[in-house]
């Protein structure tokens, strides 16, 4: 992942491993609510086995990608997807 987390300077659209974390990120989330709200369903169940199956792994590889950034550059890709979702709001705010 040497160009996953912006390290092409000023780029700030999400790279594909940003993406990626994204995504698993919101199944989890849905397969959280799903363990609370219909725990013992057959959807339920293979929901679960799918993120333990094809998410979890890659999302520790991933997640121990991001946390190995230095600190620094970790501190700046934050403040420029920030920046980018600030002014992706306000124009949408403007045009509306």
């Amino acid at each position: 992942m040497t160009e996953g987390l912006g390290h092409e300077g000023d780029a700030v659209e999400l790279k594909e491993e940003e993406l990626r974390l994204v995504a698993i990120r919101r199944r989890a989330t849905q397969l959280a609510v799903a363990l609370v709200t219909e725990p013992f369903s057959a959807d339920t169940y293979a929901q679960l086995r799918s993120y333990v199956e094809r998410d979890a792994d890659e999302a520790q590889f991933l997640v121990r990608e991001v946390l190995a950034l230095p600190p620094a550059r970790l501190r700046e890709r934050i403040a420029e997807l920030t920046r980018v979702n600030r002014a992706k709001t306000v124009q949408g705010e403007v045009s509306a």
